[in-house]
């Protein structure tokens, strides 16, 4: 203990302050990252919410029997879930995967085969009477994916909010140091 009080003030300021230092820069980057995520999964929240609104026009579009627009719109479709599936970099947009999310996700898609395979049968037929219930179930199974990243989203907006606290107690400590 007497070598530290031989040090001049700077050098105890260095020693006290470093490893805060450190402490602060690594918490600085967590929120960062964080912060990142939660515009990726917003982003994904915002696509996905947008395949329901797809999903209904799809219906419209079936039952008008115009070829070219349902090609089209089912190539919408396929590409949101291609981004969802992937991400895109750009936006940035990527879902937050965890397993709940992996498993409505993977239930989206099974409904999507589904869906497709009964307008094509329903098409064929010329009978539409179930397109509308088909495609209100089909918007309750991606409206439980959308719902599995919010609950994501809002585990690391918690995490978040911890973090910054402790980094507030940092502050704190340091400029009481």
């Amino acid at each position: 203990m007497g070598a530290f009080n031989r040090w001049g003030l700077g050098t105890k300021l260095a020693v006290v302050a470093t490893p805060l230092l450190a402490v602060a820069m690594a918490l600085i980057a967590l929120t960062l990252w964080l912060s990142w995520q939660l515009d990726g999964g917003a982003a994904a929240v915002n696509e996905a919410g947008r395949m329901r609104m797809q999903s209904f026009r799809l219906s419209l579009v079936i039952a008008t029997r115009s070829d070219e627009q349902v090609a089209r719109h089912v190539a919408d479709f396929e590409l949101s879930l291609q981004r969802l599936r992937d991400g895109d970099p750009e936006r940035p947009l990527f879902v937050p995967w965890s397993t709940p999310v992996r498993e409505r996700f993977s239930a989206v898609e099974g409904a999507w085969n589904r869906y497709r395979s009964d307008w094509i049968e329903a098409d064929r037929t010329g009978d539409l009477t179930r397109l509308p219930p088909a495609t209100a179930s089909f918007a309750g199974t991606i409206d439980a994916f959308v719902l599995a990243i919010e609950a994501r989203l809002s585990h690391w907006t918690a995490v978040m909010h911890i973090v910054q606290t402790v980094m507030f107690a940092l502050a704190v400590l340091g400029a009481a140091a």
